[in-house]
């Protein structure tokens, strides 16, 4: 009998330590996965910190580059001869279109990046009424085969006159910057007013059209 209660207690001490090596073996487990979560959601956090602080400094260099090319592009001479081809008729003279009143022209390009230029299209249908939509020119150079997504696009501001133009053209400083900018014309044919609209800057872009509106179009 003796042997037998020596066995049973055996037994029970080899299950107790094996259940007790299978429940340390489950904490070192889950403490490893844990461990390697920990690691890859701060691998995760630690490169999304660098891709926004190199989209900052991107940002912030374009920026600087807006603001020293929006200097040298003001008051700039838009030179004669520019010729555009608007969606319906034939080809003409700039000069045509903008005539005697003050126009604000946005200038895009294939070139620029595709969502921001229907983002800032929506933007300025939003701001800018359509009654109002006289004194505003669009302005774009087409890189591919066809104009069709500016025909599309076209429809995003009824009212407005899209003109096709050779890519730079224009010939201001603010071409260099590849990406969207606006200027104030009229019949003195200078760029004024020039301005470089930025996705996370949508407040400035705003103030700028609801301004241009105020003391132009009103």
């Amino acid at each position: 009998m003796q042997g037998s209660e020596n066995l049973s207690e055996l037994v029970m001490k080899a299950r107790f330590w094996l259940l007790s090596i299978f429940i340390l073996l489950i904490i070192n487990l889950a403490w490893i996965w844990r461990f390697d979560q920990n690691n890859k959601e701060y691998s995760q956090r630690m490169n999304d910190n660098r891709n926004r602080f190199i989209q900052a400094n991107r940002e912030l260099y374009l920026m600087n580059r807006g603001w020293e090319f929006t200097m040298k592009s003001n008051n700039k001479e838009i030179p004669e001869g520019i010729w555009v081809q608007p969606s319906k008729g034939d080809a003409t003279d700039l000069n045509n279109y903008i005539g005697q009143s003050k126009k604000l022209v946005l200038v895009l390009s294939d070139r620029h990046c595709s969502t921001c230029v229907d983002q800032l299209l929506f933007m300025v249908k939003n701001e800018i009424t359509e009654i109002n939509r006289d004194n505003l020119l669009i302005l774009f150079s087409v890189q591919g085969p066809t104009r069709e997504q500016w025909n599309h696009r076209q429809k995003i501001l009824t009212g407005v006159e899209f003109l096709e133009i050779q890519d730079k053209s224009l010939q201001l400083p603010m071409d260099s910057l590849e990406i969207p900018y606006f200027f104030m014309t009229g019949p003195e044919h200078l760029a004024d007013l020039t301005f470089t609209p930025y996705p996370t800057l949508e407040v400035q872009t705003k103030e700028y059209l609801n301004l241009i509106k105020q003391r132009y179009f009103n």
